[in-house]
């Protein structure tokens, strides 16, 4: 069974997907505990977001670790980032829309740095081996990857996901605008 701290953070996450402005005796009573047990281990709604945020980071850079650990292939490296990138902000979706807010939390930008300097050297690695477009800087590529989801996400938001595998097509427009086009023939990648 869960200890209640990741109880409260499930659901947190079930709650504010739903609807970002919801109290917090809604995620107290989605985590069956009480109001107070909710605040014995967070003080309100900004510590359960930086909570939250923490959380997402971890499971990206999680993510990111496996994606080199696991596959030999550079691009495929990408691919698994991006499309299990994809299904993870699926599940974190709340997050897009407060990221961009003005007056969201600052701690909560310095939480996706971390994974930022982890992407950056990741990406780093792959365009010393010739098969990322030379014209692609990391500031561009990380601002690619956010957008990518981002349109994941808000297709989903609209129901335009319902024929469609997201993940197959975020990753096809991701890869044809980072890779070079003799790269992606070489890994056999389709776009």
């Amino acid at each position: 069974m869960k200890n209640t701290y990741e109880k409260i953070i499930a659901a947190a996450v079930c709650v504010w997907n739903e609807d970002y402005s919801a109290p917090l005796k809604s995620i107290a009573k989605e985590a069956g505990i009480s109001r107070m047990t909710l605040h014995r281990h967070f003080c309100g709604r900004e510590a359960i977001l930086l909570a939250l945020a923490e959380d997402f980071v971890e499971k990206i850079v999680l993510i990111l670790n496996q994606a080199e650990k696991d596959q030999d292939v550079p691009i495929q490296q990408m691919e698994y980032l991006v499309k299990n990138t994809h299904r993870l902000v699926e599940d974190y979706n709340f997050l897009f829309d407060l990221f961009e807010q003005k007056g969201r939390p600052e701690d909560l930008v310095e939480r996706f740095k971390r994974f930022e300097d982890l992407f950056e050297a990741f990406f780093i690695k792959l365009k010393e081996q010739d098969i990322i477009k030379p014209e692609i800087e990391f500031r561009w590529a990380n601002a690619l990857f956010e957008g990518v989801m981002k349109s994941g996400f808000r297709m989903k938001q609209k129901g335009f996901d319902r024929d469609v595998n997201l993940a197959e097509l975020i990753w096809g427009a991701y890869q044809s605008a980072i890779f070079t086009p003799e790269a992606i023939q070489q890994y056999g990648t389709d776009v």
